[in-house]
């Protein structure tokens, strides 16, 4: 019997866990043994109290033994190399964009696009949910921040891609974010939902746009950039936590005062979230308008493995393209 139960709820599998304390750990957003092995003690603390008697010393003998239950090691170099070689890629839809990342976006890594308004952004988003089943198998997730995102936009371009549009949105699942908090909250409790919906692949449109409503000015930049800084470890545990692959958008600065002498995209007009969505991002591609209608230039304007390269895409009805 107390097999079965374990088998019903890992989280008992926990050295003291009880079924009363379980239920304790899912209302602060724990479901997996995952979830605890990746979470930072004091963070755990505080979101449990003192209920039955938890403290600091049992949150850190809590996830010693979470990590326990999990592969987590130190390992050769040669070993995470191959381990790094099997990571699957979701394609964009335009062959010039996979290439400058080396594939497509990536599992376990954190893709950041951005640019001004109408450059690709969310159809990028689109285009990768329409693929991603295709190619890394199980679900996609979209965290809309903007309330502009369309179902039916998704099944257009799955209708021109030939894809039936029915069984592509089939694999969507989609919350609107209406602010930083829900954000962070949503990505804090996302473990079971990612288990249990068997999610490959999020996205988040936009990721620091409600921050930055929600921030305004240089006297709260400080507990702003905290914030980010706080919900991109988040989303960094969920992505090598379950083997997923993540892409944020991004919205850009204006910056009157820049010195149009630089060819850089990224100086002229930067990408919000200062440093902390540098370190962030594994990688950075930014999208930036040409005069033709619907064309921009990609630029990987930053990599932690690949060389700064420019393609131009296009937006089309299928979505992103490459353009002729």
């Amino acid at each position: 019997m107390e097999e079965f139960e374990e088998f019903k709820d890992p989280l008992l599998k926990l050295k003291g866990v009880t079924p009363e304390f379980a239920a304790a750990l899912k209302e602060a957003g724990y479901y997996t043994v995952e979830s605890i092995a990746t979470e930072v003690p004091h963070f755990l603390f505080q979101r449990i109290g003192e209920k039955m008697g938890f403290n600091l010393e049992k949150a850190e003998s809590l996830i010693r033994d979470a990590r326990s239950k999990l592969d987590i090691r130190i390992l050769p170099a040669k070993e995470i190399y191959e381990e790094e070689l099997k990571r699957q890629t979701i394609p964009t839809g335009s062959k010039a964009l996979d290439e400058i990342l080396g594939g497509g976006i990536r599992t376990q890594e954190i893709t950041e696009v951005c640019g001004s308004y109408a450059c690709g952004k969310t159809e990028l988003v689109y285009t990768t949910a329409v693929l991603a089943p295709k190619t890394l198998g199980g679900n996609v997730l979209i965290l809309d921040t903007e309330a502009t995102l369309s179902v039916t936009r998704i099944r257009q371009i799955a209708e021109k891609r030939e894809i039936n549009p029915d069984e592509a949105i089939s694999h969507v699942y989609m919350r609107k974010v209406p602010s930083s908090s829900d954000l962070t909250a949503t990505l804090e409790t996302a473990h079971k939902f990612i288990k249990e919906k068997d999610i490959r692949y999020m996205a988040i449109d936009s990721f620091v746009s409600p921050f930055r409503r929600e921030y305004p000015g240089r006297e709260l930049l400080c507990p702003r950039q905290q914030k980010i800084n706080y919900a991109i470890g988040l989303l960094i545990k969920l992505a090598r936590a379950y083997d997923m692959a993540v892409l944020v958008t991004n919205q850009v600065l204006a910056t009157p005062t820049a010195h149009y002498t630089t060819t850089r995209p990224e100086f002229l007009r930067p990408p919000i979230g200062g440093y902390v969505m540098a370190y962030g991002a594994n990688n950075r591609i930014y999208l930036q308008e040409t005069d033709k209608p619907n064309v921009s230039i990609a630029t990987l304007i930053d990599s932690s493995y690949l060389p700064r390269q420019s393609r131009t895409i296009k937006i089309t009805e299928r979505g992103i393209e490459d353009a002729t």
